[in-house]
């Protein structure tokens, strides 16, 4: 029944990206980051909840942007296309911060994707 519903592929692909499920709270002492993706509302309110409680101490931005996306090959292989391309526009820019409402919006009307994104600080 796994094989069939495609749950065993999407393991093998997940265990080839990451050795375990990564939590955003765990991952503090990686840094600062500039963006952070995610892919599921739930996940985007529990990282913007988590800088919301930090401590701001760098007062540093970070956009936070959610691509909703769903777990299937299909969806995971498209969602990782558009973030890449949206990654790709980001990059492009000397100051994100400025640009970062009227790249959000050609992005959503070229690609028809709803994208929910907020800025918090480190």
């Amino acid at each position: 029944m796994y094989k069939r519903n495609g749950i065993l592929p999407m393991l093998k692909r997940n265990s080839a990206v990451k050795l375990a499920p990564q939590r955003w709270q765990d991952n503090a002492h990686d840094g600062a980051f500039d963006v952070v993706f995610t892919f599921e509302e739930k996940v985007f309110d529990m990282v913007v909840e988590d800088l919301c409680n930090r401590d701001h101490v760098l007062m540093k931005p970070v956009a936070i942007i959610n691509l909703e996306v769903k777990d299937n090959h299909e969806e995971a292989a498209i969602g990782g296309r558009l973030t890449l391309d949206l990654c790709q526009e980001i990059d492009a820019i000397d100051s994100w911060e400025d640009k970062i409402d009227e790249i959000i919006a050609a992005f959503e009307r070229h690609h028809r994707r709803k994208i929910v994104y907020t800025i918090s600080f480190y």
